[in-house]
């Protein structure tokens, strides 16, 4: 009595079934979503240098995110350069001996540029100290104030001293320009050099040394690690306003980089109340 015949498949082993989907997936993405979902040994630096954000629903400005992983590796990058002005300025006693950070934006790039420049395994070259001073120049995204507002005085004595001020961005170079003039005049500094990640504008190269990674369109806010959460705060009611539902909130925040978990814990509370 003949029987059926049981014929087994082998399913294709779940690693293999991930690598083709994750093939895929890289294959789909744009340039800029391989970058902000890149590890740290795939960070791409020329598309840093002139990254481009993204456009969002309901919004003029662009949006670009920048990780955790890739402000450290420019962080890197800016600090060789530093040390390459320290180099060269060996014998005209021009070096920079202090660092001062703008809070908040200066904060984050001068805590990771401190841990490249406030050691030194030259004797030729001096650790520099690092301080700080708060200065506000924006109300939100795109939305700069009359004038730059110091919030933190000065924190270190700086006279006579070559100072580097650390900025996240130099946007309009207002802040820059007022920073400088008040370390100069009111604290008696010698000289000012900027450092800065980004630049949306060239023009303040002209009045002072620019130490800087990469450049950004005018158009273009960066979303920086210190200021996920402020600028999630302060964009969705204004998507909100202009008409946007809170599922297309959502999807500009993801297409813009932000994590879930974030989304989890602010969306929903900021569309409703925001």
């Amino acid at each position: 009595m003949g029987g059926l015949r049981r014929f087994s498949i082998n399913p294709i082993p779940a690693g293999y079934n991930n690598s083709v989907l994750k093939f895929y997936v890289e294959i789909l993405m744009t340039p800029y979503e391989k970058q902000i979902k890149s590890t740290e040994d795939t960070i791409d630096a020329e598309f840093w240098k002139n990254p481009c954000g993204v456009e969002v629903e309901f919004d003029q400005l662009k949006f670009l995110y920048l990780p955790d992983h890739v402000s450290a590796f420019i962080a890197s990058q800016i600090a060789r350069q530093v040390y390459r002005y320290q180099i060269e300025n060996i014998s005209t006693k021009e070096q920079i001996t202090h660092a001062v950070m703008i809070t908040m934006g200066g904060l984050l790039p001068g805590v990771l540029l401190h841990d490249h420049l406030a050691w030194t395994l030259n004797k030729n070259i001096s650790p520099i100290k690092f301080g700080m001073m708060g200065v506000k120049y924006y109300a939100g995204p795109g939305e700069p104030l009359e004038k730059p507002e110091i919030v933190h005085a000065l924190s270190m004595d700086i006279e006579n001293q070559v100072v580097s001020v650390v900025e996240d961005l130099v946007d309009l170079g207002g802040t820059a320009r007022f920073v400088a003039q008040y370390l100069v005049d009111e604290h008696r500094a010698r000289k000012i050099i900027l450092i800065a990640p980004f630049l949306k504008t060239t023009e303040v190269m002209n009045e002072m040394l620019v130490i800087y990674y990469g450049s950004v369109p005018k158009d273009t806010w960066i979303i920086t690690p210190r200021e996920k959460v402020e600028t999630l705060i302060k964009r969705v009611p204004h998507w909100r306003d202009h008409g946007a539902t809170m599922k297309v909130c959502e999807a500009n925040l993801l297409k813009i980089g932000y994590p879930k978990y974030l989304l989890d814990i602010y969306l929903r509370p900021t569309y409703e109340r925001g």
